[in-house]
C-alpha cells in the first residue's frame, strides 16, 4: 500500500475524500430535484419491466427468492417481498436495466448509464440502515459525481473499434460503492478501499448482446447491471469490516485507465466542491436506446406538421453519428431488445404511431406490427461526419431526418431530445411516465401517495417511508 503522504495526493484519495466530505447543504436545490426524479425514474421503470414479466428479470428474481427470501431486509421494487440488501440491489438493478428507459450521462468525454446502477444499490442500503431522504440524496450525488469523474478519465475508446466494455461496469460499481459508503458512514480510507474492491472486481460488462452483427440481443446485458449494483453493496460492507484493496484502482498500473482507455486517458479529477456534473444526466421520454431519440422526435415532428401518412412516404434518410449508424442498424426485429436498439424500427414506429407513442411500442405484439415493419424498408441510415463531430464536442446524440414524398423533401434536425439537460423532463412528464408504467401495478390512490412522497423525499426522516409505499 502507498504511504499516507502518497495517499493524500493520489487522485483516488482526493476523489474519495470529496465524496466522504460532501454534505446535503452542498447539493444545490436543482440537483436535489434532479436526483429525486432519478430515484423515482429508476423505481418506476423497474416496476414497468416487472409488469411485462420480462424473462431476464423473472429468471433472476425467481432464483434469488427461492434461495435467499427474507422477512426482513430491503424491498424488491417488483412488490414480491424483501431480501438482504445486496440481493435486493441485484434484483432491482436487473429490472431497472431491462426497458432501456433509464438515465443517460451526456458528456463530451463519455456516455453511459449510472443512476440505474447507483440508485438500486443506494436504496437497498438506505432502507437497511434506515437512512434519511437527505442522506440518500447526498449519497447518490456523491456516487454519481465519482462515477462521472471515472468516465471522463477513461474516455470513449473502451467501446470503439470493435471493443465492447460498458460504462455500467467500468464506472457504475465505483460510484454505487461510494454511495453505499456514505450511507454506512465510512471513513475516507474505507471509502477508498470500497472503490478499490468495486473497481477490481467489477463484472466484465462486455457488449456482444448489443451487437447487430452478432444478432443475439441476449438477457445478459440486464443482469450485468444488477451484478454491478450488488457488487457495490458488497464492496461497501466489506470495506466497513476491514477488507482492503488497491488505492490506485483507476490510475495505477494495471488499473482501469491502463486497461480501458486505449490512449485516450485524461486525469482523474474530483469536483472542487458541490455537484457540478449531475446536470449532464438526461432522463428518457422513450423506452429505447438514447441514440434513437433525436431521430424519433425529428421524424414524428415532420409527419405531424405535414400530416403525412406512411403510405405517402417514398424514402426516409436518417443521419446520425458514425458509431450509431453501425451499432443501431439492426433490421431483424426478433425481440423487444432488438427493437429498442434499432434506428430503422424506432423511426418507423414514431411515424406510424405519432402522438400515440408509448412504452408499449417496444414490446410484443407492437414490435411485429406489419405497418411499422414495412415502413422500415424505406429507412436509410447514414453516418454523418458533422453529427459525429457534434457528438465528440458535446456528448449529445443529434439526428437529422429527411422524408421524401414525390418531389417534396422535408428535413428536421434534433440535437437534444426531450429529457436532455437542455430540455429536461418536468414533474408532470415524470408523472405521465409513472402512470403509464404502473397502471397495472398500483391503484390510483396509491400512485398519488407515492408521487407525493417522492417529491418530499429530501425531508423524510427514514427512507422506509417510501419503501413501504412500494
Amino acid at each position: 500500500m502507498c504511504s499516507d503522504l502518497t495517499d493524500t495526493f493520489s487522485p483516488e484519495w482526493t476523489l474519495a475524500k470529496y465524496a466522504h466530505d460532501l454534505s446535503f447543504c452542498e447539493v444545490d436545490d436543482e440537483t436535489k430535484q434532479q436526483i429525486s426524479k432519478m430515484i423515482f425514474d429508476a423505481v418506476i421503470i423497474s416496476i414497468g419491466a416487472y409488469n411485462k414479466k420480462h424473462a431476464s428479470g423473472m429468471i433472476n428474481e425467481d432464483f434469488i427468492l427461492e434461495n435467499y427470501r427474507s422477512d426482513r431486509g430491503s424491498t424488491l421494487w417488483s412488490g414480491r417481498g424483501k431480501l438482504p440488501a445486496n440481493f435486493a440491489a441485484l434484483c432491482n438493478g436487473t429490472w431497472a436495466e431491462i426497458l432501456d428507459y433509464q438515465d443517460v450521462v451526456v458528456d463530451p468525454r463519455n456516455n453511459g448509464h449510472l443512476g440505474v446502477t447507483v440508485i438500486p444499490a443506494a436504496m437497498a442500503v438506505a432502507e437497511r440502515e434506515k437512512s434519511s431522504g437527505a442522506a440518500l440524496i447526498t449519497a447518490v450525488a456523491a456516487g454519481l459525481e465519482v462515477a462521472i469523474a471515472v468516465l471522463r478519465a477513461v474516455g470513449r475508446k473502451h467501446r470503439s473499434d470493435g471493443r465492447g466494455f460498458r460504462t455500467t461496469s467500468i464506472a457504475g460499481p465505483l460510484g454505487a460503492a461510494v454511495a453505499c459508503t456514505k450511507l454506512l458512514g465510512l471513513e475516507v480510507k474505507q471509502t477508498l478501499n470500497a472503490m478499490g474492491i468495486a473497481g477490481a472486481c467489477s463484472p466484465n460488462g462486455l457488449m456482444p448482446s448489443l451487437s447487430p452483427a452478432n444478432g443475439t440481443f441476449g438477457m445478459d446485458k440486464d443482469w450485468v447491471n444488477g451484478q454491478a449494483a450488488q457488487l457495490a453493496v458488497n464492496a461497501a460492507d466489506l470495506a466497513k469490516r476491514g477488507m482492503t484493496a488497491s488505492d490506485r484502482v483507476v490510475t495505477g498500473e494495471m488499473g482501469i485507465l491502463a486497461s480501458h482507455s486505449h490512449g485516450d486517458a485524461h486525469s482523474l479529477i474530483a469536483p472542487a466542491s458541490g455537484t457540478p456534473n449531475i446536470s449532464n444526466i438526461s432522463l428518457k421520454k422513450y423506452a429505447c436506446c438514447y441514440g434513437v431519440h433525436s431521430a424519433m422526435e425529428a421524424a414524428k415532428n415532420l409527419c405531424l406538421s405535414s400530416r403525412l401518412s406512411p403510405d405517402d412516404i417514398d424514402k426516409i434518410i436518417v443521419r446520425v453519428k458514425t458509431d450509431s449508424a453501425k451499432t443501431l442498424a439492426t433490421r431483424n426485429i426478433t425481440s423487444h431488445m432488438a427493437a429498442r436498439f434499432s434506428l430503422p424500427y424506432a423511426v418507423a414506429s414514431a411515424i406510424v404511431r405519432k402522438d400515440n407513442s408509448s412504452m408499449h411500442d417496444f414490446e410484443e405484439p407492437a414490435i411485429f406490427d406489419q405497418t411499422v415493419l414495412a415502413l422500415m424498408n424505406k429507412v436509410e441510415v447514414v453516418a454523418d461526419l458533422e453529427l459525429t463531430e457534434f457528438h465528440t464536442q458535446t456528448g449529445g446524440f443529434p439526428a437529422q431526418v429527411e422524408i421524401q414524398t414525390g418531389n417534396l423533401k422535408l428535413s428536421e434536425r434534433v440535437d437534444y431530445p426531450m429529457g436532455s439537460s437542455q430540455r429536461p423532463m418536468s414533474w408532470d412528464d415524470i408523472e405521465l411516465k409513472f402512470t403509464e408504467l404502473t397502471n397495472d401495478h398500483f391503484a390510483s390512490k396509491q400512485q398519488q401517495n407515492i408521487m407525493i412522497a417522492i417529491k418530499k423525499i429530501s425531508t423524510m426522516h427514514d427512507i422506509c417511508q417510501l419503501s413501504q409505499l412500494l
